[in-house]
């Protein structure tokens, strides 16, 4: 291992692949942002120095896989980029571990957010900024206040950290606004439950009869309106922090 080390020192702006032995060292760089030189690391390949030049197709082959392999990096990273924003939320590894076992990425970069954690304290904390959306110590010290999401909203125009919080919550909630005129039907229910409760502030049994629901049926639709809103915030802040690492 100290060989190699002291093989590739010096050869972070190489792009040329590194012999070492019979082995071929190919340096992964993140260049989706078009900065080719940003180094993940080095994709190794067991006895192939000899196979070195490479025909057009081998060479096409090679590079899609290098290619494939600094995604699979470039995506490692932005997952823990996330848990590190998880661990500023709350340092306390219950959650993290809990975020960690229902985690799971696709391709995209998106996290699914499982039933494991649907009564965490990220959710509770969505909550809490939703009930003291237009003022109050739930909001403005709200552990939410630390998200990307919530500090690329901050200008020299708008420096107040509570209104910001209050235009990612208002986004989270119009994202999951269906397409054309408001209506009081299924597909608008958590929306409405959402616009009329706290961005509104309509109470609950004036809210109940418009949505024709029990009390009790809209505390539990409640509920459900918020799981769906956390889960949004968190893809919010993972596309953000995505766009930041680029």
């Amino acid at each position: 291992m100290a060989e190699i080390e002291t093989l590739i020192v010096g050869t972070e702006e190489n792009d040329e692949p590194i012999i070492w032995q019979n082995d071929v060292l190919l340096p992964i760089r993140n260049g989706s942002n078009g900065d080719a030189k940003i180094l993940l690391g080095y994709l190794g390949v067991n006895g192939f120095a000899g196979e070195l030049p490479l025909a057009a197709d081998d060479s096409a082959a090679l590079k899609t896989l290098v290619e494939r392999s600094a995604m699979v990096l470039k995506d490692r990273q932005t997952q823990e980029n996330l848990f590190r924003t998880f661990e500023r939320l709350n340092p306390r590894e219950e959650l993290i571990q809990k975020l960690r076992a229902a985690g799971r990425y696709d391709r995209k970069g998106v996290l699914q957010v499982e039933s494991s954690i649907k009564q965490s304290e990220l959710s509770q904390a969505v909550k809490d900024a939703l009930t003291h959306y237009w003022g109050g110590p739930k909001l403005t010290d709200n552990p939410l206040l630390k998200f990307e999401i919530v500090k690329r909203e901050l200008t020299a125009e708008e420096p107040n950290p509570a209104n910001a919080l209050r235009c990612v919550l208002k986004n989270a909630i119009e994202q999951i606004k269906p397409a054309g005129d408001r209506k009081y039907t299924g597909e608008w229910l958590l929306y409405n439950i959402l616009e009329l409760k706290f961005l509104e502030g309509k109470k609950v049994k004036e809210i109940a009869m418009k949505l024709a629901l029990s009390e009790a049926d809209l505390y539990r639709k409640q509920r459900v309106a918020i799981d769906v809103i956390t889960n949004t915030i968190v893809q919010m802040e993972l596309k953000c922090i995505g766009s930041q690492s680029e």
